[in-house]
Order: C-alpha cells, then structure tokens, then sequence
C-alpha cells in the first residue's frame, strides 16, 4: 500500500514559503505620524522622508513605553513614534505604534529652569511640580552649580528663578509631577560659559545697525534701542525691515513674552544675555535666536501668521533656546573632544547631511559642500534641530506666551499654517529660490575654487541644508504641531481661554500691511 505523499509536500512548501517571506519585526526609531484620525482604520507614517500608509487591525498595538498599553486616540498628528513593521507576504504590516514616554506624562525625571512659583507649587521646565512633606531639595554640587554638594533647600522660596533644577517624580491625574526629589544647580556664569560668548562674537557681525535717534510717541521704546541696517551671520548678510513702528511693535511682544527674571538687569549683567528683537526684510518665513539674547524674526514668517499671539508663541520659542542655554550646553558637550569651536558637531552635522544625500565624504564635491557650510553655517549661530531641544522650548515658550496673557492654542493653529504651507510645493520652490537667491549673493566671499566645484547640485544641496529649520521643513513643522497639542490636552487642559487674548486688532494696526 503506497502513502500519498503529496499533502504532506504541499504542507511543507507552504511553510517554508511562509517562512521565506515573513521576517522578524523591526523598529522604525523616531518616525512621524502624518495623519490619523476617526475612525482610525488607517495611519501615515512619516520615515527616512518617505510616508507610508498601514492599515491599523485589532492586532495593532497602541503602546507607551515598552509594554503599557494606551487607547489608539492618544496619538496625534505630529506624535514622534517608535514603529513596529513585519513583513508578511512582501507587504509591510503594522505591528505596534510606541508613543514616547515624555509625550504621555510617563517620564518620571527631567531637567530644567525654574521659572516661578507659589508657595509649594512651581512651574519647572514649562511642567507644574509640587512638593510634598516627603519631597528632599539638594544642591547637585557640580563644578559651575556654586553650591557644596547635598546642602540642603527648605522650599521653593530658598532657590534663585533661573536655576536649572533636576525633578525626580510622577505625574498626577491632574498633570503635576508630585516631586519625590529635586536636585539644584543654580545657573551661573563661569570660564566656559564666557569662553563660549568670545567665540560668539567672532560668528555674527552687527557692527552696521544703527539705532533709530528718534522715537516717536506711540512706538515701543526698547532699552536698548530700535534698529535698522543689516546684519552678517557667517557670510550671510540680513538686511532689517526698515519701519520703526514694526520695529517697536515686535520688540513690545517679545518684552511681555520674556519671564521675569530675563527682564531684570542682574540677569543680563552675569550671563552676558540682552534680549534684544529684530524685524529681518526676508521672504524665508524663519525666526532665529543668538545665545546672547538677539532674537530674530522674518517678515516672511510674519506675513504667514494671523493675530499677535502665533507672534508670541514663535518669540516665546526663540526665547526658550536662550533661557535653556541650548547652544551653550551643545558646546560644553563638544569642547572636551577637541579645542577648536564645535569642529566635532560641525563636522558631525556635515557627515549626517552628506550621508542623508549619499554624497561620499571624500569626493571634490563633499569637500566644496564643507567649505560652503562652514561659511554659511558659524558652529555658534547654526540652527541644530534637536527633538529635546525642541520640545522643551515648545513647552517654556507655550508658557512664557500664557503668562504674558496670550492663548496657546494660537500656538497650535500656527503651526497648523506651516504645515500647511511647507506641504505646498510651490510655496516651497518659491522659498528655495529665494535661499538660493541668497547664497549666491556670497558668492564672492568665498573661496573661488572651492564655490565653483560646487557646480548647480551642490549649490542645490548646500540650500537644502540651509531650509532644514522647524520653519522650513514639512515633517519638522508636523513635529512641532504634535508638541503643541499634547501639551494643550495636558499641561494647559483645565485653562480657561476666554481669559487670555489673540491680538488680532493690533495685529492688522501694524502688520496688515504684510495682508494686502
């Protein structure tokens, strides 16, 4: 009698055809969610620039950390995600969506400034924390902290605003960190920090603004004067919009915005930081800040945004970066690994830029590519996008704008405008011709050899890197946006609104020029 051996074939093919075409799972790190809303059948993921669109199953799973389940309606447009993919019969399939702990309130220690307080309750890294009868407050001791490790703080009364301080903790139902400790280092002004300033004031040239001699009446009088004239960053060279009302009018907005203790002459005296704001006449929408308190805004941003408070939350962004120390503390990472100005960030930036493009490090034009770069890019004014970086001054400027009484949820609907102008394809090929506009007005400043090997691809991709800002990026501006409404639905949930204004009216009074 002959077994039909046939089946059993048919079984074994089919399960090594299965096995063939179905691979273990992997992770797509620091990807974005593009769109996802009811009824959640499909989401858009954003990874290495490219979207792809999966179908979400009951398999699917929604998580926050590793293990933690969460309800699939916590993720946001513009949610930075972990991504789970299989790979199932040639197709990709979506295995789980991971949310960062920090966007869902499961962090359970960050550092940051200590930006006011009430009695037991303080606002700290732009989050609330509250101290309880069990909470300990340290000196953390390090070198520039200038306090002797493990003294001791009574409560918040006995800490200076300003001082970065490290919370230890966890979030309550009504989102304050309930801090079980709090380490202190109180923000001081050494040898590196002055090191770092010296080497700033090589970068950028302001050597040719001049300040208006007279102020009229009803125009803001900055404290340290209005300006026109134009301004060099590296070799690029920014000329300020002429119109000294435009000029009061954003100076006023970005003083309100500034947290109290930034306003107070002691401040700027030990950190060497003016805040100062300034009206660029550029058709690039972009807004900048200098570590020492210049902050800077383009009429083509302003001409994109609609009431006076999109203004505070971008200058409230901006002032963030300085408040935070964000390019201090990027340099003080770097100097130890080398004495020269942020060469080991500057030369990572062009490795990650020219490897982003498949540009070899090594061929005539990647050498062209670092010289451009290195004119155009100074290490201490360069705009380095950094996810924390970001976030944490989404979080201390959405702040500063609320307590300056302006409504945060302008904040959200201005990023909702650069993402969809950044989505725009012939918005965007206009903003490239205008940054290519500008790079070729260097052109003389730099070396001659070196520029022409350049040739229309390279400048191409020197552009490129230039229009890589939150204001300038379609996928940077979707980020931003997913910041700002998880904040909304948590920091600023039980907000009253109706409180708080837009500035709509003295907006046109003095901008409706940009509308016509």
């Amino acid at each position: 009698m002959k077994t039909n051996l046939k089946p059993l074939w048919y079984g074994v093919l089919l399960f090594c055809t299965q096995f063939l075409f179905a691979q273990k799972e992997e992770i797509w790190e620091e990807a974005t969610v593009f769109e996802f809303a009811a009824p959640y059948k499909t989401i858009t993921i954003n990874y290495d620039e490219e979207n792809f669109v999966f179908d979400v199953t009951d398999k699917t799973k929604f998580l926050v950390g590793k293990k933690k389940s969460i309800p699939k309606e916590n993720i946001s447009i513009g949610s930075t995600v972990n991504v789970g993919i299989a790979i199932e019969n040639r197709k990709r399939v979506l295995t789980k969506v991971i949310l960062d702990k920090d966007d869902h309130g499961e962090v359970k220690k960050f550092e940051g400034v200590f930006e006011s307080f009430e009695g037991d309750n303080a606002v700290i890294d732009g989050r609330k924390v509250a101290l309880t009868n069990d909470t300990t407050i340290e000196c953390k001791g390090e070198s520039d902290c200038a306090c002797s490790k493990g003294r001791s703080f009574l409560g918040f009364d006995e800490l200076q605003l300003g001082s970065f301080l490290t919370v230890y903790g966890e979030q309550n139902n009504d989102g304050v960190y309930m801090a079980s400790k709090i380490e202190v280092c109180k923000n001081t002004y050494g040898k590196v920090d002055q090191e770092f300033m010296m080497s700033l004031r090589n970068d950028f040239d302001a050597s040719n603004l001049n300040q208006y001699k007279s102020i009229p009446s009803n125009v803001f009088k900055a404290a340290h004067g209005l300006h026109n004239g134009t301004i060099k960053m590296g070799n690029l060279e920014f000329k300020l919009l002429d119109d000294i009302r435009i000029q009061g009018y954003i100076n006023m907005i970005g003083n309100s915005v500034l947290p109290a203790y930034a306003k107070e002459e002691s401040f700027s005296e030990k950190h060497d930081v003016i805040f100062r704001f300034y009206v660029i006449e550029n058709e690039i929408p972009n807004a900048s800040a200098l570590p020492n308190g210049m902050i800077f805004i383009h009429t083509g941003l302003l001409k994109l945004m609609e009431n006076e408070a999109q203004i505070a939350a971008v200058l409230g962004h901006e002032i963030a970066h300085v408040t935070y120390e964000h390019g201090i503390k990027r340099y003080k990472t770097t100097r130890f690994t080398n004495s020269n100005l942020g060469k080991k960030t500057s030369k990572w930036i062009k490795k990650t830029f020219k490897k982003k493009i498949n540009l070899n490090e090594d061929s005539v034009l990647g050498g062209a590519l670092d010289t451009a770069l290195e004119h155009t890019t100074p290490d201490t004014v360069m705009s380095l996008f950094n996810k924390k970086n970001e976030t944490q001054s989404d979080r201390a400027g959405l702040y500063y704008m609320v307590e300056a009484g302006y409504d945060p949820r302008e904040a959200a609907n201005f990023w909702n405008i650069m993402k969809d102008y950044t989505g725009n394809q012939k918005f965007m090929n206009k903003i490239f011709t205008s940054t290519l506009g500008m790079v070729n007005n260097i052109q003389t400043d730099l070396d001659e050899t070196d520029y022409s090997a350049l040739g229309k691809d390279g400048m191409d991709l020197l552009v490129k890197n230039l229009m890589e800002t939150i204001y300038t990026s379609h996928p940077l501006a979707i980020k931003r946006l997913g910041a700002i409404n998880t904040l909304l639905s948590t920091t600023y949930s039980d907000t009253d609104f109706s409180k708080l204004e837009t500035g709509e009216e003295p907006f046109m009074n003095y901008l409706g020029i940009f509308k016509q």
